[in-house]
């Protein structure tokens, strides 16, 4: 896989909000600012009354190509369907909101991401490709796409990362280490990018749009897990499963970590007894976790 490795300022400050609003519960920032332009666009969200899944899918989409705020508002509301002038121009001035406050937290973003990109190159260059041919080894030799994009942004999780699936682009957190040593992060970034040609109909089309993120992720999960073994990175096991759900922020569909971590080991084994299309393996996955 040809990798482009960069970094985005636009894209790093509304991860960061989009981090803010998802863990409210947690202390992520001593800007009040910041956090209050969280709530602002939030708020936002809500009012326009558009699925949020939605939402920030499509603005981390084009948050990384339209820099500014006006024409990434614009660009935005034609893709959600919003069709309030009002609302738009709302939409551009809480974006823009979002990324000032960004700025004036982390004033030196764009040096600071340039020194994190180098260590995690590394831990790539060392095993990334073996990972991935593990990867079509276990699942499907038409799996992974050919080109991606890697965008390093402000670390705010711990390595949180996000797969763009209709652009071959994933952006993650830029750690200077791994986050937990039993996980190392090249397979977190071997994750990310196993996901991004599930959206292709040829995988997807059975199953709901809104729920393809969450039920691509989990399957790809034991499959990473089973090619760091094979490489020797990390020791396959149910309870590896569970912590790297946690640690990677995987998308649970609210089913909690131990009854989701037995409902992907079940699936993984049966997938590596029977060896079904991977098609049928990711909708199979899918009708379990709707019980």
């Amino acid at each position: 896989m040809n990798l482009q490795w960069t970094s985005n300022v636009n894209l790093s400050a509304y991860h960061t909000i989009w981090c803010l609003n998802h863990f409210p519960d947690r202390e992520l920032t001593d800007s009040s600012e910041l956090l209050q332009a969280a709530v602002d666009l939030q708020n936002l969200v809500e009012d326009i009354q558009t699925p949020p899944l939605r939402f920030w899918d499509q603005l981390f989409t084009l948050s990384a190509t339209v820099d500014y705020s006006g024409a990434l508002a614009e660009r935005l509301s034609q893709r959600i369907g919003l069709s309030s002038k009002l609302h738009t121009t709302r939409l551009a001035a809480e974006l823009n909101n979002c990324r000032r406050q960004f700025e004036r937290v982390v004033p030196n973003y764009a040096t600071e991401i340039l020194l994190r990109t180098g260590p995690l190159r590394q831990m790539w260059d060392g095993h990334g490709a073996g990972l991935l041919r593990q990867i079509v080894l276990l699942t499907e030799e038409q799996l992974l796409v050919a080109d991606a994009q890697v965008v390093l942004v402000q670390p705010v999780l711990g390595g949180m990362g996000y797969a763009h699936l209709t652009t071959n682009r994933i952006h993650l957190e830029g750690l200077l280490t791994h986050a937990a040593p039993q996980l190392p992060e090249s397979l977190r970034i071997a994750w990310l990018l196993s996901q991004l040609d599930l959206e292709r109909p040829v995988y997807s089309e059975l199953i709901n749009a809104l729920r393809l993120r969450s039920v691509a992720g989990l399957a790809m999960l034991p499959v990473v897990l089973a090619a760091g073994q094979e490489l020797e990175l990390c020791q396959s096991s149910p309870q590896l499963l569970r912590q790297a759900i946690e640690l990677w922020y995987v998308d649970t569909l609210q089913i909690d970590a131990a009854t989701i971590s037995a409902i992907v080991s079940t699936w993984w084994e049966t997938c590596q007894s029977s060896r079904p299309a991977w098609k049928t393996a990711l909708t199979g996955l899918d009708q379990m976790l709707q019980g």
